[in-house]
């Protein structure tokens, strides 16, 4: 429903789903990460497009002109939107990388090790170590 809409508003955008729930075997939260990939000449545009569709997410870690979070209020599962310009470094974590995880079963268990280790952190925290995991591996 979500990618079909996201389609609709950006017909030239890609999208793909990501994330844990994309990969067999890695341990998730259950949401459902949905990647959104623009030309840097149509990210301003797409940003404004899917802040009329989805709530702004994440707003302390926008990339100015590269990449802009969102999500779904009230859905279930949980519905997070990243997107990104093809090429930069958010379009590689939230792309490349998981291509990479799900074809390696040592970063799994990386990944896995790092939900394991972050159950009980706040959710600042976690997004730290989340994206010190994808620093270092990517």
């Amino acid at each position: 429903e979500h990618e079909r809409r996201i389609r609709e508003a950006l017909p030239e955008a890609k999208t793909r789903h990501r994330g844990g729930t994309s990969v067999p075997g890695v341990l998730t939260s259950g949401d459902v990460d949905i990647h959104v990939r623009v030309e840097a000449s149509s990210f301003e545009a797409a940003r404004d497009i899917v802040s009329n569709l989805y709530e702004p997410f994440h707003v302390d870690a926008w990339s100015a002109g590269e990449s802009a979070f969102f999500f779904a209020p009230g859905s279930r599962p949980a519905i997070e939107i990243a997107l990104t310009v093809v090429g930069s470094l958010d379009d590689l974590h939230h792309g490349e990388a998981w291509d990479r995880i799900a074809g390696d079963p040592n970063l799994i268990e990386q990944y896995n090790e790092l939900k394991r280790r972050c159950a009980n952190v706040s959710p600042g925290e976690y997004d730290v170590a989340k994206r010190a995991f994808f620093y270092d591996n990517f």
